[in-house]
């Protein structure tokens, strides 16, 4: 007989791990190229390297850093130095620190972050359906043109944060979709210790381990699965006990204690920052009157959808989810949206809106769910997909060249 269907799996199963080996190359090969522009190499020395240096107090017997370091934002009370970022990527930090100490290639840590979450983002795509070219489209679209490349560049305390949290939350989210419970919200977890706000999507992760369960009632599916909450228990806990060692509260990462905001009459968050926010997420490049050129903002924010074209593909999926919504999951529809409103709320009531960067550094944080949910809604036909083709050209060529322009800048 003949072996038709055969051979279509083992096409199939080709075509998956060449996509799981081909779109990380791709994306490397981005980075790289920026790498030639700005001379920003993962082996380059990182200057800002706030989290190795904790890491090394830490092996020393110390919660400060001893002394201080006057070009990192560090937050201080009583006198001593700390840093004061959350400290999950000092976890991760640790035993390398142990072995190589201040020489630590945070960088190369870094992009082996970026790697993994590339590979997770195609195996997401895939287990929501998606074919395997769209799971490579939609995978490049995220990385490459949708404002990471700023922030995967280098290992700066400002970013390897966010580079781990933005690959923490794919890897969380796609345990979810596999019901992996326990490892979806340990990696849920982690990316809390990159990113605190992350801690609004628990909600979502839930639902979507509910989703495999529905027919057992909720008390009798939560006491099957309490096993879940022991990692995110003792990560939380570590959290809380770092935090009241050093600032005398179990949920003070140490930001209310840097002098920017201890100036600040509003504090670290506060509503009073909303108004001027939203419109900074509104604001266009300007024209060089001498060249013709568009000049983009370097401090805060530009034109949101103008970096981050993924958010128009979205918002056209959940139309089409709308429009078909006795086929959609209404409250994944309804409420994911919230929880994205939420979170740019909450990013805008705070005191800045990330400093220097290009695009629109702390949304990056909302893109692997809103992946979720463009995957989700979206139409099944890759029709759309190439509909969608000039959004990709245009975010990454902006995304690269700004990446690009931003770190000349700096330098």
């Amino acid at each position: 007989m003949p072996d038709f269907p055969h051979r279509l799996y083992r096409s199939s199963q080709l075509s998956k791990r060449c996509a799981l080996w081909i779109t990380p190359l791709t994306v490397l090969l981005a980075m790289l190229s920026i790498s030639a522009f700005t001379g920003f190499w993962p082996w380059s020395g990182n200057p800002y390297s706030s989290y190795i240096l904790q890491a090394q107090s830490w092996l020393r017997g110390r919660l400060d850093l001893g002394q201080d370091y006057a070009w990192l934002e560090l937050a201080i009370r009583d006198g001593k130095y700390y840093v004061s970022f959350p400290p999950f990527p000092s976890y991760v930090l640790l035993p390398f620190v142990a072995l190589f100490g201040e020489n630590t290639p945070d960088t190369l840590i870094a992009w082996a972050v970026t790697m993994i979450g590339v590979v997770t983002a195609v195996r997401m795509c895939i287990l929501l359906g998606a074919s395997v070219r769209s799971s490579v489209f939609w995978s490049l679209f995220l990385y490459l043109g949708s404002g990471y490349l700023f922030i995967g560049q280098t290992s700066w305390v400002w970013f390897i944060a966010q580079t781990m949290a933005f690959t923490l939350s794919l890897l969380s989210l796609t345990c979810a979709l596999e019901n992996r419970g326990g490892f979806s919200l340990t990696f849920w977890a982690c990316s809390v210790g990159c990113r605190p706000l992350n801690i609004i999507y628990l909600p979502l992760l839930f639902y979507l381990l509910r989703q495999r369960e529905k027919t057992q009632s909720i008390p009798r599916w939560i006491q099957r699965h309490l096993v879940w909450a022991v990692g995110p228990c003792l990560l939380g806990g570590s959290y809380m006990l770092l935090n009241f060692l050093r600032f005398g509260s179990p949920l003070e990462f140490g930001h209310n204690y840097l002098p920017e905001f201890v100036r600040a009459p509003e504090g670290q968050f506060s509503l009073s920052y909303v108004p001027e926010h939203l419109l900074l997420l509104l604001r266009l490049p300007e024209i060089n009157p001498q060249t013709g050129a568009l000049v983009f903002a370097h401090l805060e924010t530009n034109l949101f959808i103008l970096v981050c074209p993924l958010s128009i593909s979205f918002v056209l999926c959940w139309v089409h989810g709308l429009r078909n919504r006795e086929k959609s999951d209404l409250p994944l529809l309804i409420g994911l949206p919230l929880l994205l409103l939420l979170h740019t709320l909450l990013i805008c009531m705070h005191r800045t809106l990330g400093g220097f960067q290009f695009g629109n550094r702390y949304f990056v944080d909302l893109l692997p769910f809103l992946l979720l949910g463009l995957l989700t809604w979206k139409n099944p036909k890759e029709t759309f997909d190439l509909t969608q083709l000039p959004l990709l050209a245009a975010g990454t060529c902006l995304n690269l060249l700004g990446t690009v322009m931003a770190y000349h800048t700096w330098g």
